[in-house]
């Protein structure tokens, strides 16, 4: 599989912005943070990130429309129908389990309005918990604004790369650094620099209690000088057990279906993680007993506890061959949260 700054059209939107293609998603980055940079200087300043994003709104011209029910996007829709723009009816058909917003233009409008821009965003059921990474998402894709993007433009989680470059994007200017690293450190100062659920969600409430405590977690994993995973856990399959299951092709002899396991569905180790080997293998199963391993959650029964923390070593996990994870003895720190578990991992010599 082609890495992701390997990937043409991220080499080809570096181009079209004239940015170092040689390492496209670095220079994107960077770019989308000195325009930012210019305008919090023009303001004087900014002490929010809901400030921010007032700011950043403000100058792309864009406005937000947030669909939380049926009602609200047949509302939208009648509304901007009436202001000549009929584009706005496709947004009947536009949203689907996998598609989380739509950027429209407008043009019945002057050539000073301040919404020239529009991005409605599907906060019906699952993808509520995205709505904050979502808005930046798209303003992400305004930022850097070329040729490539066609409008309407659909926000889903599909892998097309661009969309994957404008989720890193998203998450360095929807936490921005100089509002939200202070914050933090302070935060992780008073706390031996343990992360904990805890902290994060003091973070959050002190500089962005519009984000989601996943998304918050994830850009306090990333900015931690202390090595740290992120774990995702859910009910999943191995990889071929997947194609087996969405193989057409018919078997001579019936073949049981696989079943369902608790299994790491998303890991994301910091760069301090990295550096000392930690690590957590995508798709492994998580071993009964583990912190991270909530029975009732692999039963389908109500939470019992949603919360719970405590230390074991990582050589209990193991693959199907037999082989293992390192012999780390680490902190585990994990929530269930619906249909997933969420955790962090440190090595205890960390905690």
């Amino acid at each position: 599989m082609t890495k992701l700054h390997q990937e043409a059209t991220v080499i080809q939107l570096a181009s079209e912005l004239k940015l170092d293609w040689h390492d496209p998603i670095n220079a994107i980055i960077e770019f989308c943070k000195k325009r930012i940079g210019r305008w919090i200087r023009a303001a004087g300043g900014v002490r929010t990130i809901d400030q921010l994003e007032q700011l950043v709104s403000k100058k792309l011209r864009l406005v937000f429309e947030e669909v939380w029910t049926d009602e609200d996007l047949e509302r939208i829709i009648r509304e901007y129908v009436k202001l000549g723009e009929p584009v706005f009816v496709k947004l009947r058909t536009d949203f689907d389990d996998h598609t989380y917003a739509t950027l429209l233009e407008r043009y019945n409008i002057d050539g000073n309005a301040p919404d020239r821009y529009v991005a409605v965003i599907d906060c019906r059921r699952h993808k509520a918990a995205r709505r904050f990474f979502t808005r930046w998402h798209e303003i992400a894709h305004l930022l850097t604004m070329s040729r490539q993007l066609r409008l309407p433009f659909h926000r889903s989680d599909h892998c097309d790369p661009l969309e994957r470059v404008m989720d890193v994007v998203a998450g360095e200017i929807g936490f921005y650094d100089p509002l939200f690293r202070p914050v933090l450190l302070k935060e992780l100062r008073r706390n031996k620099c343990r992360l904990s659920f805890a902290m994060v969600d003091r973070v959050r409430s002190m500089v962005c209690p519009e984000a989601s405590f996943q998304a918050t977690l994830s850009a306090c994993i990333k900015r931690t000088s202390t090595p740290v995973v992120y774990l995702e856990a859910g009910m999943g399959l191995k990889k071929h057990e997947e194609v087996q299951l969405r193989s057409k092709q018919r078997s001579m002899f019936a073949r049981p279906r696989p079943k369902r396991k608790l299994r790491a569905l998303t890991v994301v180790p910091n760069d301090a993680a990295r550096e000392v080997g930690l690590r957590i293998d995508r798709n492994m199963q998580i071993p009964k007993g583990s912190v991270a391993y909530f029975e009732d959650l692999v039963k389908g029964t109500i939470d019992v506890a949603s919360e719970r923390s405590g230390i074991e070593n990582l050589s209990r996990w193991t693959h199907s061959d037999g082989s293992s994870l390192r012999n780390i003895d680490a902190y585990i720190e994990a929530r269930r949260v619906v249909d997933r578990i969420i955790a962090i991992v440190r090595p205890i010599s960390h905690v």
